[in-house]
This record gives structure tokens, sequence and C-alpha cells, in this order.
């Protein structure tokens, strides 16, 4: 009987001995088995439920959403249009009307008409024209020269009218121009009567109208005896000479 005790013993010496050097590795073993088991059996019901869920191949299969019939399936299966809220449409603002604007016409550039001239102191011809940028032959004197004013053919004796209104400033007999009066106007105007006859009707300082009578036609210019009776008549202004055409009616 000692034999089998003392191997007995023996055995537990050794079993104790394996148990103090590796028993925390199998305390370890025993804990992750226990925590195997629990997720196991946790995890049970769900697969069992899954596999009593799932269709078998006998079973119809239903997708929501389609039918037998054609025209609902196409129905189903168009995309919905998505409703657009209406553009709001913004309201005109109110403008205030603007005030008529009345156009101011722009002043033009008063031109001398026919109408607005005077009228010429005798009635006749032009014989001998205005140049004064220019040379004229001159019968009389047989030379090429200017000539500032116009010589109007006219019987001799023929009245002479004074053109515009205003104040006789000289009478008296020029040794070239014959017998002549100047009658001062207004804007620095002037005019020259010349080659009159001798009996002339006014003086010097005389106040005039246009249409007074200042005397008659006459041969008394010497530089122009050449030419038939006629007036020689010219228009200043400043003292500088114009032409008379832009002024009075010349036929």
């Amino acid at each position: 009987m000692e034999e089998p005790m003392n191997e007995m013993d023996e055995r537990m010496d050794r079993f104790r001995l394996f148990f103090r050097n590796n028993g925390f590795y199998v305390v370890l073993v025993l804990c992750l088995l226990v925590v195997g088991v629990a997720i196991a059996l946790l995890a049970w019901p769900k697969q069992t439920d899954m596999t009593a869920e799932a269709p078998t191949d006998d079973a119809p299969i239903v997708i929501v959403g389609q039918s037998n019939d054609e025209r609902l399936n196409e129905a189903l299966s168009a995309p919905t249009a998505v409703p657009v809220p209406p553009t709001p449409i913004p309201k005109p603002s109110v403008l205030p009307t603007p005030s008529p604007v009345l156009a101011t016409p722009e002043p033009t550039a008063k031109h001398a008409s026919t109408s607005e001239k005077a009228a010429p102191p005798v009635q006749g011809e032009v014989i001998f024209g205005y140049a004064v940028d220019k040379l004229l032959y001159s019968v009389t004197l047989d030379q090429w020269t200017t000539h500032d004013a116009v010589d109007i053919a006219a019987d001799a004796g023929t009245e002479v009218k004074c053109a515009f209104s205003g104040t006789v400033e000289r009478v008296g007999k020029d040794d070239a121009l014959g017998y002549t009066v100047v009658v001062q106007h207004a804007n620095g105007r002037s005019t020259l009567y010349g080659n009159l006859a001798e009996n002339v009707r006014v003086h010097p300082g005389d106040k005039v109208s246009a249409g007074d009578v200042l005397g008659t036609v006459g041969t008394s210019a010497i530089s122009e005896c050449a030419l038939k009776p006629h007036l020689h008549f010219a228009v200043y202004v400043d003292g500088t000479p114009k032409d008379p055409a832009k002024y009075v009616r010349l036929g």
C-alpha cells in the first residue's frame, strides 16, 4: 500500500508544482473560454431569427414598387417631377413722370435776305462794280484800278434818295467824284453819293430818313467822266468799304 500512496503523493506534488508554475495561464485560458461561450450564447438567437426569416427558394419574391401591370410599372419607374415654385414677378417700380422740357431754339445766324435790304438810291444797271481785292479796267483813266463803290446807270436829273435814315455829315465837291453827299447812320455805317448835279438839296447836320431826296444824278465826277450818267454809291462800316450789294437791292 505504501507504494501506491507514494506514487499518488508524487503525482499531487507534480500537479501542484505545475499549477504553481502555470496557474496564471490556466486561469487565463479558462476565462477566454467563458467569454467565448457567453458571446456564442448571445449571438445564437439572432442567427436563429435570421435563418427563420430567410425566404426559401419556392417562396415568391415580392419587390416593392413593381406590379404585373406594365403601365403601372412604367408610371412607377418614371421620374417624378419636382414642383418648382413659381418665380415671383417683380412689381414695376413707379418712376416719376419726367416733366416735359421745352426745347429752346438755338439762335440762328441772321442773314440779310433780299427783302431785308434797303431800296437802291436810284433804279438802274450797275455799269462799274465793286472791286477792292481785284483790279478793274477804267476807261476814263485808261488803267487797271480798284473801285470801292458801284456805279449805277441813271439819266441825268434822276432823283437820288437816301438809302438809310441818318444825319448828313458832309456836302461838297470832290476832285475825283464831283459833288458828293456823305450820310452817317447807326452802328458805324455811312453812305456816300457821288457824281451828283450841283443842285444838292441837303446840308451838313440835316436829319434824313430812308427815301429822302438828297440831290440828282449829274456828270461832275472827273475820274468817271468816260462813263454814261450814273450815281457813284459807296457803303462804309467804321471807315472800311463794304460791298453795297450786301445792304441794298441792286439790279
